[in-house]
Protein backbone atom coordinates (compact mmCIF):
# COMPACT_ATOMS: atom_id res chain seq x y z
CA UNK A 1 0.00 0.00 0.00
CA UNK A 2 1.23 3.51 -0.80
CA UNK A 3 -0.01 6.48 1.18
CA UNK A 4 0.91 10.17 1.31
CA UNK A 5 2.30 11.84 4.41
CA UNK A 6 -0.90 13.86 4.86
CA UNK A 7 -3.08 10.74 4.64
CA UNK A 8 -0.76 8.85 7.00
CA UNK A 9 -1.27 11.52 9.67
CA UNK A 10 -5.04 11.16 9.43
CA UNK A 11 -5.05 7.36 9.27
CA UNK A 12 -2.14 6.43 11.51
CA UNK A 13 -3.87 3.58 13.36
CA UNK A 14 -5.08 2.03 10.09
CA UNK A 15 -1.59 2.43 8.62
CA UNK A 16 -0.02 0.68 11.61
CA UNK A 17 -2.54 -2.15 11.33
CA UNK A 18 -1.77 -2.54 7.63
CA UNK A 19 1.98 -2.56 8.37
CA UNK A 20 1.42 -5.72 10.43
CA UNK A 21 0.53 -7.49 7.17
CA UNK A 22 3.04 -5.93 4.76
CA UNK A 23 5.38 -2.92 4.53
CA UNK A 24 3.61 0.39 3.84
CA UNK A 25 5.27 3.00 1.61
CA UNK A 26 4.80 6.65 2.62
CA UNK A 27 5.19 9.21 -0.15
CA UNK A 28 5.71 12.94 -0.47
CA UNK A 29 4.58 14.37 -3.81
CA UNK A 30 4.44 10.83 -5.25
CA UNK A 31 8.05 10.12 -4.25
CA UNK A 32 8.69 7.37 -1.67
CA UNK A 33 10.24 8.85 1.47
CA UNK A 34 9.70 6.17 4.13
CA UNK A 35 8.48 2.64 4.72
CA UNK A 36 6.51 1.60 7.79
CA UNK A 37 7.05 -2.02 8.81
CA UNK A 38 5.97 -4.12 11.77
CA UNK A 39 8.34 -4.50 14.71
CA UNK A 40 8.58 -8.24 13.97
CA UNK A 41 9.58 -7.59 10.34
CA UNK A 42 12.18 -5.06 11.48
CA UNK A 43 13.66 -7.46 14.07
CA UNK A 44 13.93 -10.25 11.49
CA UNK A 45 15.61 -7.88 9.04
CA UNK A 46 18.10 -6.69 11.67
CA UNK A 47 18.91 -10.27 12.67
CA UNK A 48 19.45 -11.27 9.05
CA UNK A 49 21.84 -8.39 8.37
CA UNK A 50 23.92 -8.41 11.55
CA UNK A 51 25.71 -11.78 11.13
CA UNK A 52 26.61 -10.90 7.56
CA UNK A 53 28.15 -7.60 8.65
CA UNK A 54 30.06 -9.25 11.50
CA UNK A 55 31.36 -12.06 9.33
CA UNK A 56 32.35 -9.59 6.58
CA UNK A 57 34.34 -7.51 9.06
CA UNK A 58 36.08 -10.58 10.45
CA UNK A 59 36.95 -11.66 6.90
CA UNK A 60 38.44 -8.23 6.19
CA UNK A 61 40.56 -8.45 9.34
CA UNK A 62 41.71 -11.94 8.41
CA UNK A 63 42.68 -10.79 4.90
CA UNK A 64 44.61 -7.84 6.33
CA UNK A 65 46.60 -10.24 8.50
CA UNK A 66 47.33 -12.57 5.57
CA UNK A 67 48.05 -9.80 3.07
CA UNK A 68 49.18 -6.67 4.90
CA UNK A 69 48.80 -3.51 2.83
CA UNK A 70 52.02 -2.14 1.37
CA UNK A 71 53.32 0.79 3.35
CA UNK A 72 55.83 2.97 1.54
CA UNK A 73 56.15 5.44 4.42
CA UNK A 74 57.69 2.95 6.81
CA UNK A 75 54.92 3.43 9.37
CA UNK A 76 54.09 -0.27 9.50
CA UNK A 77 56.48 -3.00 10.41
CA UNK A 78 58.52 -4.34 13.27
CA UNK A 79 61.04 -1.44 13.32
CA UNK A 80 59.79 1.16 15.84
CA UNK A 81 62.40 3.66 14.63
CA UNK A 82 60.89 3.66 11.13
CA UNK A 83 57.82 5.46 12.41
CA UNK A 84 59.82 8.33 13.83
CA UNK A 85 62.01 8.73 10.75
CA UNK A 86 58.98 8.72 8.45
CA UNK A 87 57.49 11.67 10.33
CA UNK A 88 60.76 13.55 10.26
CA UNK A 89 61.27 13.40 6.49
CA UNK A 90 61.64 16.71 4.70
CA UNK A 91 58.56 18.12 3.02
CA UNK A 92 58.83 17.84 -0.75
CA UNK A 93 57.04 21.17 -1.17
CA UNK A 94 59.15 23.14 1.31
CA UNK A 95 61.94 25.41 0.14
CA UNK A 96 65.35 23.76 0.40
CA UNK A 97 67.41 24.90 3.36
Amino acid sequence: MTISIAQSRQQLSALIAAAQQQPQVITKRNTPVAVLVSADYFARSEAAVKPVADSFYSQVLQLREEFPPPDDTGLAGPDPGARQSAWQRANAFADPV
